[in-house]
């Protein structure tokens, strides 16, 4: 029996697919190894964005407590404002009550300096000396007792107003340091 004999081109046919065989098996594998190395590299990437996120996330949560610690003690700080500032008026409503009550019981009564009377004959001089009955020489009238409680309920008012002017500005401050500005 003989050998066949294979033609030249079919030699090189053969060379040239083994050598593509070879190149597609390198090539396969070349695939194989950048998909493995895509993946790990990809794992490695969303393990460290999982650990970011995570710090970051425990760090809003810390913030959002802190946020909502200052948010409650600015409101304890309002409310403790408003408070004081009711009791203010309370107190200012009857510390008026009060005087209104003595003026028109007669506990207490008004009085406001005026000028010293002409002296007798009408020479438009005044009585030399303190008179006879007079502590301090001076002359006094006694407001009556609705041009008193006129003037206590006036004076009430401008408290009121003090009052009300205090209490914004103890909600001013207490708004400043929430917000964390100096005062």
């Amino acid at each position: 029996m003989t050998l066949p004999i294979i033609p030249p081109w079919d030699k090189l046919l053969g060379a040239v697919l083994l050598l593509a065989a070879v190149v597609a098996a390198i090539y396969a594998y070349g695939q194989q190894q950048f998909g493995l190395g895509e993946k790990a590299e990809r794992s490695a990437w969303l393990g460290r964005e999982n650990t970011a996120l995570t710090r970051a996330n425990t760090r809003i949560k810390e913030l959002e407590d802190l946020a909502r610690a200052k948010e409650h003690q600015h409101a304890q700080d309002m409310a403790a404002a408003s408070a004081q500032y009711q009791k203010d008026l309370k107190h200012e409503k009857a510390a008026k009550d009060r005087a209104v009550a003595d003026l028109r019981s007669g506990a207490l009564r008004l009085r406001i300096p005026v000028a010293c009377p002409e002296g007798a004959g009408g020479s438009g001089a005044a009585a030399p000396g303190p008179s006879a009955g007079r502590r301090d020489g001076e002359t006094r009238a006694e407001l009556s007792v609705p041009a008193a409680e006129f003037l206590v309920g006036l004076a009430s008012e401008a408290d009121e107003v003090v009052r009300q002017l205090a209490a914004c500005q103890r909600v001013i401050e207490k708004d400043r340091q929430y917000q964390g500005e100096p005062q």
